[in-house]
């Protein structure tokens, strides 16, 4: 249907837009054109069975001293910003998963297309004199919810803390983005149990009933590159997951205790501001 396709679109450009954050490079106040990219990842952390994604997009760049709608730093509405440190306003989602007709998660209730936002804070440890390599503290704390029936429902906390190394090149016609990141995952009870609880009444043979606690959730390792010209911009990213020691791993719903995403997006660049500011 529509909806789902416009939500298919959202999650996957939130998905492609969560790199790590530019350095100061002036660039137009705003851009527009159109793209297309993919995303492939399992259907959830801990699940073996992976769904790719491959969607055309719109692509849309603002650079406002507050909103900012860009494909290194997503949708962030800029709350401080100071030299070695910065807050925001920051969102992400996460792709539906609908009910199966086999896995571990036969019978149960499909899980609803989350929404996630909060803050997030990014401390700069290290940045070199020529501002071309650093390192980063980056800190999103995010309230998440599921949207379907009810339309909106509270399901937990996340917090995802890492660090982030950077390689920022100029070149003579582009801008070329090099980033390597890694960090813990943390979720509440609630979120926890959206993805891997069992309730009674639906744990058969083989699927005992489960509570998930919350606390540690694995660890992610990213690296991400990307390109940006006048002309179009692209971009790719792999990251590895790993569920190993957390507090859910004994889940009866956790089918594999590693695993690896991937994407990349290229678009092509239409029209573009004058002006523009530093960011």
């Amino acid at each position: 249907c529509i909806f789902r396709r416009f939500c298919q679109t959202l999650v996957l450009l939130l998905l492609l837009l969560q790199a790590p954050l530019a350095w100061s490079y002036h660039l137009p106040l705003w851009e527009l054109g159109a793209g297309i990219g993919n995303v492939q990842a399992p259907l959830y952390r801990g699940a073996e069975e992976e769904k790719s994604y491959i969607l055309p997009f719109p692509y849309i760049v603002y650079r406002g001293d507050f909103l900012r709608v860009d494909r290194e730093e997503g949708i962030r509405g800029l709350l401080l910003d100071r030299e070695r440190f910065s807050l925001d306003i920051s969102v992400g989602a996460a792709l539906p998963v609908e009910d199966s007709d086999g896995g571990v998660r036969e019978g149960m209730p499909s899980l609803d297309l989350l929404v996630e936002a909060g803050l997030e804070l990014d401390a700069s440890l290290w940045r070199s004199q020529d501002r071309k390599y650093g390192i980063d503290l980056v800190t999103p704390l995010r309230l998440v919810f599921s949207l379907g029936d009810p339309l909106l429902e509270y399901q937990g906390l996340t917090l995802t803390p890492f660090l982030d190394f950077r390689i920022n090149r100029h070149e003579k016609a582009a801008l070329s983005r090099y980033s390597f990141s890694f960090g813990p995952v943390y979720g509440t009870d609630t979120y926890h149990d959206y993805f891997y609880s069992v309730d009674s009444e639906f744990a058969r043979s083989g699927r005992p009933a489960y509570d998930a606690d919350g606390g540690y959730g694995g660890s992610r390792i990213t690296l991400s590159a990307s390109r940006d010209s006048k002309r179009y911009f692209v971009a790719a990213f792999i990251r590895f997951d790993s569920l190993d020691g957390a507090v859910f791993e004994d889940s009866p719903l956790v089918e594999t205790d590693d695993y690896y995403a991937f994407g990349f997006a290229f678009a092509w660049k239409l029209f573009a501001s004058d002006s523009g500011n530093n960011h």
